[in-house]
């Protein structure tokens, strides 16, 4: 060893003093620094743990969110639909109102115009009936007398046809001027309906049209006028 230059004593104590230190690092030190990095590497792998959990938290609750998104703008979007479908529905409602009472209206206005004119012809049926004596007294140069003064009226306002005999349970009965309750009780007689509709046309002339489905009986002045103008071309 002293040929080497090593002063065995100092080596030996340079050891025992190695050994002591160890001994105190193995028994005192080691143990603390080992126990401090399992610790540390427990806190990381739990904090490792903790940010992946977080992570996964993070992602589900974002899916959540999606989901709710997507439920919220599907609710949306059905609130809206119904809505515009009601909204639709509601302006139909109001425009089929809306003609219905317009056509009401005009309902309403054609019957009063009609029993106005209806009304009217009725007042000015003392003068055609005048005038259609006096024109019938014209045409056979005498003066008629009460009975054949009726017998006229009847032929000129509600002379039912022969031909209207038996025509229909359901008759339309269309006249010049509105009939007199005797004059359509006469209609009745005649065509034996069980259901008679009454219209005014003074373009007629005078007579009545009788009309029971397809089958039309027409008696009246236009009717004989335009049979007269053909039959004299």
């Amino acid at each position: 060893m002293d040929a080497l230059g090593i002063n065995l004593g100092f080596f030996i104590a340079q050891l025992v003093n190695f050994g002591i230190i160890f001994l105190l690092l193995a028994k005192l030190v080691w143990p603390r620094v080992l126990k401090m990095l399992d610790e540390r590497s427990e806190r990381i792998a739990k904090g490792l743990e903790d940010a992946r959990a977080a992570e996964e938290a993070r992602a589900n609750a974002e899916r959540e969110r999606d989901k709710l998104l997507a439920q919220a703008r599907a609710e949306a979007q059905k609130v809206l639909e119904e809505a515009r479908q009601r909204g639709e529905e509601q302006l139909k409602q109001m425009l089929r109102e809306a003609q219905a009472e317009a056509e009401k209206v005009r309902e309403q206005a054609r019957a009063q115009a009609e029993e106005e004119r209806n009304r009217i012809l009725a007042e000015a049926r003392d003068d055609i009936v005048a005038l259609a004596l006096a024109a019938a007294e014209r045409l056979v140069g005498e003066t008629l007398d009460e009975k054949r003064q009726k017998a006229v009226l009847k032929r000129f306002f509600a002379g039912v046809p022969a031909e209207a005999k038996g025509l229909g349970d359901r008759v339309i009965v269309i006249s010049a001027v509105p009939l007199a309750d005797d004059e359509k009780a006469e209609v009745l007689k005649v065509t034996g309906a069980k259901e008679v509709e009454y219209r005014v046309d003074p373009s007629i002339l005078g007579g009545l049209i009788l009309r029971a489905g397809d089958k039309v009986v027409d008696g009246s002045v236009r009717g004989d006028l335009s049979a007269l103008s053909l039959a004299l071309r």
